[in-house]
């Protein structure tokens, strides 16, 4: 297939609503200043999404969080690139306790995408989603005649705190990588902020079924991006 333009974002968001004029205004720093390309999707990694109980319960509760940033990346597109034609898809939303990923398309684009996976799971105490980890796998077809359809995945990672609590970290991406199995939700991607998901389901609740069989990150072979709030840091 032709070159897909990736961008990528991760931001923790203190359990705080965004605010939607700084992020906004930050949100492309990334590209060049003279000629900066729309990217063609845009990822967003968001740790500490809102307070622990909306995060666990999540459904409409956590729908103002994520308009916020709905708003914030349509604000910094119109505001950073010349186009008119430079419109994204309402995103792709998922969530696993505070720890969310946003998929934003661009309109040729999304139509492209063929099918969407996706996954979630929480790591660290009782592995409740206080910390942990969200997925989107995306199928996305050529442009034109070309038929060649490439998987891009998508995670989402907060890990666990404290400088010395390295070895927790590392247990951390090892239960990501045993446990984040991704299964199929639909053969066309649909809207998802404007549904409203079973606010009875578990926190960690499976995509519906398809007959596709469920995949590992790490199989079948995919672009994988990972970005989040990994913690590792040193003071020396």
């Amino acid at each position: 297939m032709a070159d897909l333009n990736v961008y990528l974002t991760t931001f923790n968001c203190g359990r705080k609503p965004v605010n939607i004029d700084y992020f906004s205004h930050f949100l492309f720093d990334g590209l060049s200043k003279s000629n900066p390309l729309p990217p063609d999707l845009i990822v967003l990694s968001l740790q500490e999404i809102a307070p622990i109980a909306y995060g666990f319960l999540g459904g409409t509760l956590l729908t103002p969080y994520f308009t916020r940033f709905t708003q914030a990346v349509a604000d910094a597109a119109r505001n950073t690139f010349s186009d008119p034609n430079v419109v994204y898809h309402e995103p792709i939303v998922r969530n696993a306790g505070m720890t969310a990923i946003m998929v934003f398309a661009r309109e040729e684009v999304w139509h492209r995408i063929q099918q969407v996976e996706s996954a979630g799971v929480g790591v660290g105490l009782w592995e409740m989603g206080n910390k942990g980890a969200v997925g989107v796998r995306l199928s996305v077809g050529g442009s034109g005649a070309d038929s060649t359809r490439t998987p891009f995945t998508f995670v989402a990672a907060h890990l666990a705190p404290m400088e010395p609590e390295w070895e927790r970290r590392n247990q951390d991406w090892q239960s990501i990588c045993e446990n984040l199995v991704f299964e199929p939700e639909s053969q066309q991607p649909t809207d998802t902020t404007s549904q409203s998901p079973d606010e009875t389901e578990p926190l960690l609740s499976k995509p519906s079924s398809s007959p596709s069989s469920p995949s590992t990150l790490f199989q079948p072979p995919t672009h994988l991006f990972l970005l989040g709030d990994l913690n590792y840091r040193a003071s020396d």
